[in-house]
């Protein structure tokens, strides 16, 4: 589950108020309530989150392991 979904269905908000906060259209906000997000870059998305009163932090360190992960975290 992304972010911007759980913000927006914690807040109650509807697909139309979140895509006003956001400046998209309901029916982009429907599509990434689908978790299709392929249409946005990371900085658009993260703008996103900014815009529904979110900070957003991006930690990179290095790996332990052979290969690197990826990961999110929300508080």
């Amino acid at each position: 589950m992304t972010g911007d979904l759980l913000i927006i269905k914690s807040r109650a908000l509807t697909q139309a108020e979140a895509g006003a906060i956001v400046g998209i259209e309901q029916s982009h906000v429907s599509a990434l309530m689908r978790n299709r997000s392929g249409n946005f870059a990371v900085e658009r998305l993260m703008g996103f989150l900014i815009a529904l009163g979110q900070d957003v932090e991006i930690t990179v360190r290095q790996t332990r392991k052979e290969h690197g992960q990826a990961s999110i975290v929300l508080f």
